[in-house]
C-alpha cells in the first residue's frame, strides 16, 4: 500500500475548513436575531454617549467549534514534522518520535532548550522553522504564535471566551446647525451588558438641541484574548480564519514540496523556493510500513467434528 504522510496535513486543513465555515454560520444565526441595541443618551451640558447594549449572551457552541478550529490548525502543523522525519529516514514511526513537535517558541531560550525535538530534521528545515518562530518577527503579527496561545487555552485550561468587536464604526450625525462637534472613540470589545462606544461633546449646546445618529457599524464576533492585538484586531474575524488556514496551507506545500518535489499547492510556492529546494534534494528512502508481528497463543486440542458442521451447517441441539 503507498503510504504518503502529509495526507493526513490536509485532511486536517480540511477539517479546519468545515469548522471555520460552521462557526460563521453560528454567528450568523446569532445576529440575525438581533443581539444588540443601541441609544444615544444625553448625559448634560451636550455631552452624548453612544452604547452598545449586548441582550443575547453568546452561542455557547461557538466556543466549541472555534477551539476546534485552532486544534485542527495545530495538529497540521505538527503532523508537518512527523511527515518530514518519515520522508528524511523511510520508516514508520521515524526517530524520536515521541518528541516530534512543530517549534513555536516566544523566545530564543525556549527554541535553544527544545532543539533536541527537532533533531530527526535536516540542518534546513531547523533554518526555516527558526525563521518562523514569534521571536523571530514582530510576535503580535505571528500568525504561528497565535494559533499556539489560542490552541493552548482551549487544549489545557478552557474554552476560549467569546465577545463581539466593532469592527467598523462609521457613524452619521444629525444635530443643530451652527454647533461644534468633539468624537471621542471608547470601547470596541463588546461585553455582556453596555458598553459606551462613542462620546460626543456638543457646543455650544442648550436642552432644546436635538441630536440623533445612525451608526453604520458591523459587529464581528471575537476572541476576548486575542481582542487586544494592535494588528490582528484590524483584520475582520473571517479574514483571521481565512489568512490563518492559507498560512499554514502554505508550511504545508513548503515541506511536502521539500520532501517530494510536488505538492497539491504548488502556486503557493515562488520559483526560487523550487530551484533551491531540488537541487539539495536527495533521493528519499522508501517508506516502510510497520508491520505487528504475530503472537502465537497456546496450543490447544481440537475437538471431534461432523461433515455436516464443516459445510456450514449449525449444531443441532
Amino acid at each position: 500500500m503507498t503510504i504518503e504522510p502529509f495526507d493526513a496535513c490536509w485532511q486536517k486543513l480540511d477539517r479546519a475548513d468545515v469548522h471555520r465555515r460552521e462557526a460563521m454560520q453560528i454567528w450568523n444565526d446569532y445576529y440575525t436575531e438581533h443581539p444588540v441595541q443601541w441609544s444615544l443618551d444625553h448625559e448634560g451640558s451636550g455631552v452624548h454617549i453612544l452604547r452598545v447594549w449586548r441582550d443575547a449572551p453568546m452561542p455557547a457552541e461557538l466556543a466549541v467549534v472555534t477551539g476546534e478550529w485552532f486544534y485542527s490548525l495545530r495538529s497540521a502543523l505538527d503532523y508537518i514534522i512527523w511527515a518530514t522525519a518519515v520522508h528524511l529516514h523511510g520508516s514508520i514511526p521515524p526517530p524520536s518520535e515521541g518528541v516530534l513537535q512543530y517549534p513555536i517558541y516566544d523566545t530564543e531560550k525556549m527554541w535553544n532548550s527544545q532543539l533536541h525535538r527537532l533533531k530527526p530534521l535536516a540542518d534546513h528545515h531547523r533554518e526555516m522553522l527558526y525563521e518562523m518562530q514569534p521571536f523571530a518577527s514582530d510576535s503580535d503579527a505571528n500568525y504561528l504564535g497565535w494559533i499556539n496561545r489560542l490552541s493552548r487555552i482551549d487544549r489545557h485550561r478552557r474554552l476560549s471566551v467569546m465577545t463581539s468587536y466593532l469592527a467598523d464604526l462609521r457613524p452619521v450625525l444629525q444635530y443643530p446647525e451652527g454647533c461644534n462637534v468633539e468624537m471621542r472613540w471608547g470601547n470596541r470589545v463588546l461585553g455582556p451588558g453596555k458598553t459606551e462606544v462613542l462620546r460626543l461633546d456638543l457646543s455650544p449646546w442648550d436642552d432644546s438641541m436635538e441630536v440623533k445618529i445612525n451608526p453604520r457599524s458591523i459587529i464581528d464576533p471575537e476572541i476576548e484574548d486575542w481582542s487586544a492585538s494592535p494588528f490582528w484586531r484590524r483584520i475582520t474575524y473571517g479574514e483571521r480564519f481565512a489568512y490563518m488556514q492559507i498560512f499554514v496551507m502554505g508550511e504545508v506545500a513548503t515541506y511536502e514540496y521539500d520532501c517530494t518535489g510536488d505538492t497539491r499547492k504548488p502556486d503557493m510556492l515562488t520559483d526560487g523556493f523550487k530551484e533551491v529546494s531540488n537541487a539539495r534534494r536527495q533521493p528519499m528512502p522508501v517508506i516502510v510500513e510497520p508491520s505487528t508481528p504475530t503472537v502465537w497463543g497456546n496450543p490447544v486440542q481440537g475437538k471431534p467434528s461432523t461433515k455436516h458442521a464443516f459445510d456450514g451447517g449449525r449444531s443441532q441441539t
